[in-house]
């Protein structure tokens, strides 16, 4: 996070760039008068391109009956924990169909939570109305809270719940009957450390689902220093380095529900400050390897031999640091085909002035695009953590959104270029180039948050997607989407039998017109968040999905064909 030093180095860097591209352009071009005539007659174009979708997003929390508001227990002596969390998750719970939402809440670093706990809000009348059962359903966290993640880790058919947090983790067991029961030490868990992101995913392709939890620094009240600038009297949040790196554990499934901690043994050896974590199969060998998101040091791609054994290579690979070479501040991280040529991409957000690092996968190394792909610049005024790849207009092409907010509550009183407060930011794709869309005043996406997680779901069942934002210290916004259903879409549910019966880590590959778009399921994503695992397929104007092929993890094929569109589609493995 913290890497004021590079201020000036980023800056001089931009400009670097800037002049050596324009400088280019002149050198390498014989007709740069032509150029500029084409240029300016299709400028107009280009404005009005970007400028005339009406798709707008309107904020209704409260609307619908949320009104969470987040409480961190920030305090003068600027404790680390109170500024990185916390997360959120769309699930359905209950098994009825529907989207619910769980958030987390922190509390206080001394006195405890002291009445700020998690909620669980049932979702009612589908999306009219959501409703807080948190009391009925036994959920509502014990430490200091930071993230949280939702799978079926039991293989029973309803979802399981695994909290991250400043002390102790902890892990809810859904009865199947609306309630939860805390069996973290029953299950095998025992994280004290500051854990922040995790996920599920099957490790070992055995059918069960396996849990990463990724922690960030060894941070203890008694350890905690004072760092700021005390001739003008400003306490600040210490960057991580002030405290030790810790090891990331992987906790592996037996198949009766219990976890055994085996990192070490299997390769999860090097500590570092993670923040951000997505575990996919980058290289399509059938296994699913796992992406960790370091905050100021480089960031570490732990690569699966088959066997459910890591070796980390992220550096060979070309993902642990920046396109010049530096390691960065990573905070969120994401995966899904952006530029639809059938492999996985990753995006990673970082540290203001810092670009967000769009890694474009290039089969078995990736190239580091972000300039190129239109995300780059305009990412460098923002503190990214939460993001998300989805298709919002439903064209099939896959957008982005990153969450943005500083971590420095008082950075306004010595920066007055930066705000702590600081608006999300939406990129439409069109053809894998991706335009920032204008923040409008009539859409709620242009108010100032301090965001953390970020959130996807359709949660009305209109057939758009609608996003969510949950904020350290603020109240959690709910952004309803007005208008992407006005493109045809599908939505697919997997089922799995003799793969984890979440299906995580399947690969579902759709087909429309001689254009395809890949999707993979996760448990797991954005920052400290987890989203739902049906998969949401945009097609534009296409009516029937020509084939949809399902690459279950039990090395399964499965073929649909001839599917209409505008419907939501459950697929059993067979």
């Amino acid at each position: 996070m913290f890497k004021l030093y590079r201020k000036f180095k980023g800056l001089l860097f931009l400009s670097y760039r800037v002049s050596w591209e324009s400088l280019s352009l002149i050198l390498n071009s014989s007709c740069v008068r032509l150029t500029l005539i084409v240029y300016l007659f299709l400028l107009p174009f280009k404005v009005y391109f970007c400028f005339s979708e009406n798709i707008s997003f309107s904020e209704v929390s409260k609307d619908v009956g949320i009104d969470f508001q987040h409480y961190n227990g920030v305090s003068d002596e600027k404790r680390l924990p109170e500024t990185d969390g916390s997360g959120g998750a769309f699930f359905d719970y209950d098994g009825d169909g529907d989207l619910d939402l769980y958030l987390v809440n922190s509390g206080d670093l001394l006195k405890g939570r002291s009445g700020y706990w998690d909620k669980l809000y049932e979702n009612i009348e589908i999306g009219q109305r959501f409703e807080d059962v948190s009391e009925n359903a036994g959920i509502r966290g014990r430490d200091y809270g930071m993230g949280v993640v939702v799978a079926d880790h039991d293989n029973d058919g309803d979802s399981d719940i695994y909290l991250t947090n400043w002390g102790l983790d902890q892990f809810y067991v859904n009865q199947g009957n609306g309630k939860f029961v805390d069996k973290t030490e029953e299950s095998g868990f025992d994280n004290n450390e500051w854990g922040s992101s995790a996920s599920f995913f099957d490790s070992d392709n055995d059918g069960d689902l396996d849990l990463f939890v990724v922690n960030y620094v060894d941070f203890k009240i008694q350890n905690h220093p004072w760092c700021g600038h005390k001739a003008l009297g400003l306490r600040f949040y210490c960057d991580p380095r002030q405290h030790n790196p810790v090891r990331y554990l992987l906790y592996i499934n037996d198949g009766n529900g219990i976890f055994a901690e085996r990192g070490e043994e299997l390769g999860i050896v090097r500590p570092g400050n993670g923040l951000g974590l997505a575990c996919w199969d980058y290289d399509q060998d059938g296994d699913q390897d796992v992406y960790v998101a370091n905050d100021m040091e480089a960031n570490f791609l732990y690569v699966n031999d088959g066997k459910g054994k890591f070796s980390e290579d992220g550096l060979f690979v070309g993902v642990a640091m920046s396109a010049d070479g530096l390691a960065q501040a990573g905070m969120g991280v994401d995966t899904a085909d952006y530029d639809n040529d059938g492999d996985i991409d990753l995006i990673v957000t970082n540290y203001q002035l810092e670009n967000n690092a769009l890694y474009r996968n290039e089969g078995s190394v990736f190239s580091e695009v972000s300039f190129s792909a239109g995300i780059g610049e305009s990412s460098l005024n923002y503190l990214g953590f939460g993001t998300l790849f989805l298709d919002y207009d439903n064209n099939g092409w896959t957008d982005l959104f990153v969450v943005n907010g500083h971590v420095h509550d008082n950075i306004e009183d010595y920066d007055q270029l930066v705000t702590y407060a600081q608006r999300p930011q939406l990129f439409r794709n069109v053809n894998g180039k991706f335009t920032e869309r204008a923040a409008r005043d009539s859409d709620a996406l242009s108010g100032k948050l301090v965001g953390r997680g970020a959130l996807c779901a359709d949660y009305d069942s209109d057939g758009d997607i609608d996003l969510a934002v949950t904020s350290s210290g603020r109240r959690f916004t709910l952004f309803r989407n007005d208008g992407g259903n006005e493109n045809n879409w599908l939505s697919v549910s997997l089922k799995g039998t003799q793969s984890n019966r979440d299906a995580v880590g399947a690969l579902v590959e759709v087909w429309t017109d001689n254009f395809r778009q890949i999707q993979q399921v996760k448990a797991g994503s954005g920052y400290q968040s987890s989203n739902p695992k049906q998969l949401h397929f945009g097609l534009e104007k296409n009516m029937v999905v020509d084939s949809l092929r399902v690459f279950w993890p039990s090395g399964k094929l499965q073929v649909l064909q001839d599917l209409q569109s505008n419907i939501s589609v459950v697929v059993v493995e067979e």
